[in-house]
């Protein structure tokens, strides 16, 4: 077997492992067993359980990313991209449900925590790339228009991401349920920002 294919194959066990175990449960042991591979073997890819630990975080929300973005770009309007960005989260959620409890499950733990943070930012940037041009027609001379869109995305994916943990409780809820759900949140409040309306007290 070539290297790289070991990895991911060593990966893909410890995304099982530490869904199962958690990450202090989990030992490097478990994760060589699930491979079928020598603990020895393990260390040539993986010097330690946090180096192992940390890149299936990376590979894992580089894959959410990417799902979102590409979901994002091939759409044409605004509401069929906020669809396809939303279909593309909660489609990672039902497939990688795993590899959702290892992010947010331990949200404690400092690697984690560095990982979500970058998750948010990656999410975020695309809801904002999503939301750009609208906001420049709906708030022409509002100077503070840019870092209203970048709050507005962070609150959306706040929102996105507590609705998937309700749903991980919650597995009975077919999928077209949460998304119908999530857009009736998103969009109905989306739209009318983008017809210009603003809550005033």
């Amino acid at each position: 077997m070539a290297a790289s294919d070991r990895r991911e194959l060593i990966l893909e066990a410890a995304r099982l492992a530490f869904a199962e175990g958690g990450y202090h449960e989990t030992s490097l042991e478990d994760v060589a067993d699930r491979a079928g591979v020598s603990k020895a073997l393990l260390y040539e890819h993986f010097p330690s359980k946090r180096e192992l630990y940390v890149a299936m975080l990376e590979v894992h929300v580089q894959e959410l990313i990417d799902r979102i973005t590409s979901a994002v770009a091939g759409a044409d309007r605004n509401e069929e991209r906020l669809r396809a960005g939303v279909e593309a989260f909660f489609g990672f959620v039902e497939e990688r449900r795993g590899s959702w409890r290892i992010m947010f499950r331990d949200a404690g733990n400092p690697d984690v925590a560095t990982w979500i943070g970058r998750l948010r930012d990656g999410i975020g940037a695309a809801i904002v790339l999503l939301l750009s041009e609208e906001a420049e027609a709906a708030f022409p001379d509002e100077p503070e228009r840019e870092r209203i869109v970048q709050m507005v995305a962070q609150q959306l994916v706040g929102a996105m991401q507590s609705l998937a943990a309700w749903w991980d409780l919650h597995p009975g809820v077919k999928r077209e349920q949460v998304v119908s759900a999530a857009m009736d949140f998103a969009w109905m409040g989306l739209g009318s920002l983008s017809r210009g309306e603003r809550w005033r007290s």
